[in-house]
């Protein structure tokens, strides 16, 4: 090959590599911001999967907040723009607002509010949750886009492979699934444990053993209010997630959580309100009791125990001799067994019928006096 060839060919080449760095120094940005903005969306699922594990039975299965989800009524809206640091008056995200707003929510989850109904979930404060896990709960409220996806795994379940991994898909049954079979095999049970709530089209049903060497589990079905039916093969098997035990609300060895201090004192002549406890136990499809009784002019704390596991109960209260009359509190219906607390009141002196709506032949007075 001659000079002049050589010449042209090398510089062919160097205008094929200068084309070649342009092209990428100008894609690779858009690769980079694409897989942050993936990354993101993940840890925002990741929260959202926590939050209807931990926090929607005070919160709200969408983060709606506990009076609007007849939850815990002081439990706040989480879903709210100020958290994901939205100007009221423009409409557009203050990135500095923002970051403020990031720091007080994870704060917030880590350390909870001493005197508080909201406990510590940080592991360095005694809690359940890391670190990571704490963050992905806060990207969840402070980016705004996850609370669907909350919502839909509070009331649908949860994919058994979002919780192992990063698969697109969960599990599925490896054989179709009569409707009185108590033995199910799936392609992989993965980290399915004895006590999993599972989902199957719209029949739910419990563990009871996990032979991994086949690849089977031994089932009790249905569960809850769900009816056996038959599957067939490939269905997806969901697992329910299932709220935590909340961790004590002092921090780690009981010190106060983060070096917080308990609110300060009512302050003399604003005497802080009074408040009277109250508990039902529903066992056997009936209320322990049939009659209620508390004082005018305090607050109520009610303690609902559902004893019936695989039954939904609730209770609500009217003011008046049946339920046709105005609803004063209620509890959300839930399956059990499952303990649920109900704050409301003050109310005036008068009787107030309560029923479950499920089962309204579990019934009874409040006589407030």
């Amino acid at each position: 090959m001659n000079t002049s060839k050589q010449i042209n060919i090398m510089v062919v080449l160097v205008f094929v590599a200068i084309i070649a760095t342009a092209a990428y120094t100008l894609w690779d940005p858009h690769r980079a911001d694409g897989a942050k903005d993936r990354q993101l969306e993940k840890m925002v699922d990741r929260g959202a999967f926590l939050f209807s594990q931990n926090c929607r039975t005070c919160h709200g299965d969408s983060g709606e907040g506990g009076g609007a989800a007849n939850r815990l009524k002081l439990a706040p809206p989480l879903n709210r723009p100020d958290l994901q640091g939205i100007d009221s008056t423009t409409g557009a995200v203050d990135p500095v607002a923002k970051t403020e707003q990031y720091k007080k929510v994870f704060y917030a989850i880590t350390c909870g509010r001493i005197g508080r109904a909201m406990p510590t979930w940080g592991q360095s404060q005694g809690g359940t949750l890391n670190d990571e896990q704490i963050k992905q709960l806060t990207l969840l409220i402070t980016e705004g886009t996850g609370w669907e996806g909350a919502k839909d795994y509070a009331v649908n379940g949860v994919p058994i492979a979002h919780i192992l991994g990063d698969a697109s898909e969960g599990l599925t049954l490896s054989s179709s699934l009569d409707s009185f079979s108590t033995l199910v095999l799936l392609t992989d049970v993965g980290t399915v444990a004895k006590g999993d709530r599972l989902l199957i089209d719209s029949e739910m049903m419990t563990v009871k053993e996990v032979n991994k060497a086949v690849r089977s589990l031994s089932v009790e079905r249905p569960y809850g209010t769900t009816k056996a039916a038959a599957h067939e093969k490939g269905a997806a098997v969901l697992k329910q997630p299932v709220a935590a035990d909340p961790p004590a609300i002092t921090g780690k060895d009981t010190a106060l959580a983060c070096g917080q201090t308990l609110p300060p004192a009512a302050a003399s002549g604003a005497p802080a309100v009074a408040t009277t406890a109250l508990k039902i136990t529903a066992v056997g499809i009936q209320f322990d009791t049939a009659e209620l009784a508390a004082p005018a002019g305090q607050e109520l704390t009610l303690t609902l125990d559902n004893q019936d596991g695989g039954i939904p109960h609730n209770i609500n209260f009217f003011k008046g001799a049946d339920a046709t009359a105005e609803s004063v509190a209620k509890t959300a219906i839930e399956t059990g067994k499952i303990v649920q607390t109900l704050t409301f009141g003050p109310l005036d002196a008068g009787s107030y019928y309560f029923q479950c709506d499920v089962h309204p032949n579990m019934a009874g007075v409040l006589t407030v006096q």
